[in-house]
């Protein structure tokens, strides 16, 4: 049995967004859900918990979705104020705790 997934406010409110975002490309294509999800290879109803903005759906789900509707690209690309500010040189390798 699947476990209920934890998702903080933030993530669901974002996930709202982009659902609702889908949602409006989809009607301005004059798409429906149907032939979205046919294109994406997933049912109508798995479109609408996108629309949803419904955070069990699976990530290569919604990408799958995005790129039915024309809108994958740009979308992996992430605003990073903070890591814009550390050069790539400078990044370890791997990121590790420090005990104590």
């Amino acid at each position: 049995m699947a476990t209920a997934i934890q998702v903080p406010r933030a993530a669901r409110k974002e996930l709202l967004v982009l659902g609702e975002s889908i949602r409006v490309a989809r009607l301005r294509r004059k798409l429906t859900a149907e032939i979205v999800a046919e294109r994406a290879g997933t049912t109508r109803q798995t479109v609408a918990r996108i629309e949803a903005g419904n955070p069990a759906v699976k990530i290569g789900t919604y990408a799958a979705v995005l790129q039915a509707l024309g809108l994958l690209k740009g979308w992996g690309e992430l605003d990073d104020p903070v890591g814009e500010q550390i050069s790539l040189d400078e990044l370890p390798r791997r990121a590790r705790l420090k005990n104590g």
